[in-house]
């Protein structure tokens, strides 16, 4: 069976590893063709926790990206801030927003990444706990993974809802009941 759908995942020195594992391992389980993307200039990134993991192509030689479907940012402090000062990651969220595209984010990335660069100014969103206060009250979301269908963005508090996370995310491109399938698998 083919891939059907193209997901980006972006990564960077310190990004939380669960959020990234899960990511990965729960979308090649639905069948999605995902593709680990390293915002450095190295193939091997070390996450936060000591686990190093193999990127699959770096942001800089990333081509034609038309036929992604999503972008996800996992999070991690070190990582969201390495995130928050890439300007070619910036270029490359800004077109997935402008073509309506998902971008996923989760814990210290909504706060520390996405508002402050002011990327999406009205979207509901969640992120980790601690750094609720840099959220715009209109804009937070109690729910612990939130998605605005509007603007296409999906956020989660943190690691402990990668897995609500990614099912939401399965659910919104190919249906609860196939997000159902695969949670009944894992």
């Amino acid at each position: 069976m083919s891939k059907c759908y193209s997901i980006l995942i972006c990564i960077t020195d310190g990004i939380e590893e669960i959020e990234t594992v899960s990511s990965i391992d729960i979308l090649n389980r639905s069948n999605m063709n995902v593709t680990l993307v390293s915002i450095t200039n190295n193939y091997k990134i070390s996450c936060a926790h000591g686990t190093n993991l193999i990127c699959d192509v770096l942001l800089k030689d990333l081509s034609n990206n038309d036929d992604c479907i999503a972008m996800i940012l996992p999070g991690g402090m070190k990582a969201a801030k390495h995130f928050k000062s890439n300007k070619l990651l910036l270029k490359y969220i800004y077109e997935f927003k402008s073509s309506q595209r998902i971008i996923g984010a989760i814990c210290a990335t909504p706060a520390i990444m996405l508002i402050s660069n002011n990327i999406f100014p009205q979207a509901k969103m969640t992120g980790y706990l601690g750094l609720k206060d840099l959220i715009p009250s209109k804009q937070w979301s109690n729910n612990p993974v939130c998605w605005d269908d509007k603007f296409k963005l999906l956020t989660a508090q943190s690691v402990k809802y990668s897995i609500e996370f990614n099912l939401k995310l399965i659910s919104i491109i190919l249906g609860k009941n196939f997000s159902k399938k695969i949670a009944s698998e894992l």
